[in-house]
Parts: structure tokens; sequence; C-alpha cells
């Protein structure tokens, strides 16, 4: 089957790309041309897939609030705090975007309370680690 349903879609911050949710919950990124939203009650919205062009990005259904849109009006401590998002969902975000998500060209960046997104310190402690050659 290459039609795969889709229950949730945006605009991402990704050219040419939706950010959807499937019915599954799980994330994925797949080409504008290639999502068709319901046009009338009861037809669910599905994503053409016959061309292997869907990306899945996560587990994480957060993930997809952070795939979209030019920004929070909160800052990052604040929608922790708010439960809006966990610091394990920051360090996945930014794992994502600089893994998976580094081959797609950004067209806006995502901001929180008009500064850009910011990994954890535990995730830049892990990346300096990992960047620091063996004695």
């Amino acid at each position: 089957m290459t039609d795969i349903f889709i229950v949730s879609a945006a605009v991402s911050n990704y050219e040419g790309m939706d950010a959807l949710v499937g019915q599954d919950g799980r994330v994925y990124l797949g080409r504008q041309e290639n999502y068709f939203p319901s046009v009338e009650d009861g037809v669910p919205s599905y994503y053409d897939n016959s061309d292997n062009s869907l990306q899945l990005v996560s587990d994480n259904a957060k993930i997809f609030h952070l795939l979209y849109g030019e920004g929070w009006p909160l800052s990052q401590r604040q929608l922790r705090r708010e439960r809006c998002f966990t610091k394990a969902d920051y360090i996945e975000f930014a794992s994502l975007r600089d893994g998976l998500l580094s081959r797609y060209r950004p067209i806006r960046e995502l901001t929180f309370a008009g500064k850009p997104f910011v990994p954890p310190k535990a995730y830049r402690r892990m990346h300096r680690e990992r960047s620091t050659p063996a004695r």
C-alpha cells in the first residue's frame, strides 16, 4: 500500500516539505506535492508514498510541533515548566537537527520568545565529549 493516512499536517520549516503525523502516531516529513488533505467529511487525508519519499522523523509526537512555525511566544525554559516539552524532547530535536533534518534546507528558524533554539547543556556536553579526540 502506497497511501499513508495522515491525522495532522503542517507546512514545515524545511523547503518543499510538510510535517505529518500518521495514523500510527509517528512523525514524518514528506514532499508537499504528495500530501492530499481531506476535501470532504469522511474522506481521510493521505500521503502518496509511491515514490518512497516519506521520511520517518520520530515516534515522539511532540517533535511534530518543533518542525513547523516561526516560533513560540514562550522561552524553551518556560515551555519545559509548563510541561509542553521535556529536556528529552529538546535533546531529540537537537539530534534530529544535527542529523536527519540537516539533509533539508531550512526556510525559517524556529524561535522561542524571539530567540533561536538552543540545545540543552546535556546534549552539548555529549557532543563535545564525542568530538574530543582520545589522547
